[in-house]
């Protein structure tokens, strides 16, 4: 008999678990672009946030979702800390809805969502459509595994012995907690826990008071995706999921002392056992934003004590005074030096390659992002300022030399996308185990310092105007043509021999090319300056 009770529970969670995955995945597939533009366009105004994270996290039935979003955009520099955690304490009322919809217990016409939701996804032909059925199949799912669960544990209501084991929970808080926030961390899903705890009472194994800490333990649990979410991402990341895990203990450490008060009022609204359950678990929440909101600036300055450091941050164009627009010959020097300003970022970014290419790091990854969107608005900017340049009036020489230094901003920019995609490459290696042979890294190590010496002397030429330091690039570039011709050679040697496996080969390989690309946009700078070729 037990065996069948465990196979029921275990089964009926799997599908439960399946069907709140599909429903939250599909609605989120449907909602994406809209859920993005929302999250992007928050502004300071915590409440707004607030509105929005409880909205977001409604649509796509998933708090955990919510976070990794939002920490996708502190890592990208899209949103402030502020705002994020606002965010996220709304999302925290939002993912109640979850519970209010297992509470109305469809479990009768579960069944027919399942069919109908089968039906759209088969004999649909765009995806949109198919999303919308994988929606209903997920809500299907999820009220046939919540009657799966509920049934399996029926016999276990009339054991003395087990209901006194759940009942337990209500008369030692502690280990209510620590129930529902172990479950919670392993499961990743405070929706999924609901699901069980009003399955369970609904089966007549808990009651309210035991509820509500096993409630209290699962807020606290659902922290844990934010953590995970945070590894490797920057100091903002991890100042959100502390953030979310204090707002939600402070909570709970509030809450402790008014639990007579939800055993009193909470029967009065519904004397549903799973209907008091949600309604206990949004009571939580909201009353947890309303003391807590207010405070979000408090709670961001305290954050910052908490996880100390400087944000690694983009950098701006600094040279480019519109002042100087009037008087073209200084505006060409603006645009000098804040083009050897982008080349010193490439310089940064190649520095960062070569570590990553010998030693992966992901903290590495994540700035030579930064760096890569630096050199971009760089671009932009000074693309835009030699427009406006161009619509003063400029000496022939001075109008000649405008269309040479887009190409050379061009070419840079070109440098940092080639720097991007060494790491990117080298990732790859990471993520795949491979390794490159002790004489392949010692390729890649003359090949970056060539590299490195090379640009060294095109920031000189740009600078100065310095011929000879032009000429140097030149050889220089010559020498690195040779090389690469000899070590690709030489890889396929080593592959013929076994040293070298063909996947880290191919790897090995394209970043060769890379890097032999890379220098031919530096010299192309370098050959304007000489004036070789077409500028």
């Amino acid at each position: 008999m037990d065996y069948k009770i465990a196979l029921g529970v275990i089964g009926g969670l799997g599908l439960f678990i399946y069907g709140m995955y599909l429903l939250s995945d599909s609605l989120r597939k449907l909602s994406l672009t809209l859920l993005k533009t929302m999250l992007e366009k928050m502004t300071s105004n915590r409440f707004r946030s607030a509105f929005i994270g409880m909205a977001v996290t409604s649509i796509i039935q998933s708090s955990s979702a919510t976070s990794v979003l939002l920490i996708g955009f502190l890592n990208a520099g899209l949103m402030q800390l502020g705002a994020a955690l606002a965010i996220m304490i709304g999302a925290n009322i939002g993912t109640t809805v979850t519970a209010q919809l297992i509470a109305f217990k469809f479990t009768t016409i579960a069944p027919f969502f399942v069919f109908v939701g089968a039906m759209i996804f088969f004999f649909a032909k765009k995806d949109k459509n198919k999303n919308k059925g994988l929606a209903l199949l997920g809500f299907g799912f999820l009220f046939l595994g919540l009657a799966m669960m509920s049934t399996a544990v029926k016999p276990l209501a009339d054991n003395g012995t087990t209901k006194d084991i759940f009942l337990r929970f209500g008369s030692q808080p502690f280990f209510g907690i620590l129930a529902g926030l172990t479950v919670t961390a392993i499961l990743q899903s405070s929706s999924t826990v609901m699901g069980m705890i009003i399955a369970f009472a609904s089966a007549g194994l808990l009651d309210l008071s035991s509820s509500i800490y096993l409630i209290f333990g699962t807020n606290i649990g659902t922290c844990v995706t934010a953590y995970i979410a945070s590894i490797g991402g920057n100091l903002s990341s991890k100042r959100l999921a502390l953030g979310n895990t204090l707002f939600n203990v402070a909570g709970v450490i509030i809450a402790l002392p008014l639990v007579s008060y939800y055993l009193t009022y909470i029967p009065v609204i519904s004397g549903d056992v799973a209907r008091q359950i949600a309604n206990t678990h949004t009571i939580f929440n909201v009353i947890n934003t309303i003391i807590f909101l207010p405070f979000v600036s408090y709670l961001v300055n305290i954050l910052n004590k908490c996880i100390p450091g400087i944000e690694y941050e983009k950098k701006e164009a600094r040279h480019l005074d519109k002042n100087l627009l009037v008087t073209p010959h200084l505006a060409i020097k603006a645009v000098v030096k804040e083009l050897a300003a982008m080349l010193s970022i490439c310089q940064e970014m190649l520095d960062k390659a070569r570590k990553c290419t010998i030693n992966y790091n992901h903290k590495l990854r994540n700035e030579i992002s930064f760096d890569e969107e630096s050199v971009d608005e760089m671009q932009k900017s000074i693309t835009e300022y030699l427009v406006e340049m161009t619509q003063n009036e400029l000496m022939d020489k001075q109008r000649r030399l405008v269309p040479a230094i887009l190409h050379s901003v061009n070419d840079i920019e070109k440098v940092g996308d080639y720097c991007e995609n060494i790491v990117k490459l080298a990732q790859r290696a990471y993520e795949y185990d491979l390794t490159f042979s002790p004489h392949a890294v010692m390729e890649l190590e003359k090949l970056f310092d060539k590299t490195e010496t090379l640009m060294r002397h095109t920031k000189k030429a740009i600078l100065g105007d310095d011929h000879k330091a032009a000429s140097i690039t030149l050889n220089i570039e010559q020498e690195i043509d040779e090389l690469t011709t000899q070590y690709k050679l030489n890889h396929i040697r080593r592959l013929e021999e076994g040293v070298c496996v063909s996947d880290a080969g191919l790897i090995f390989s394209d970043i060769v090319t890379d890097i032999e690309r890379l220098n031919d946009h530096l010299c192309n700078i370098t050959k304007g300056i000489l004036h070789i070729g077409k500028r």
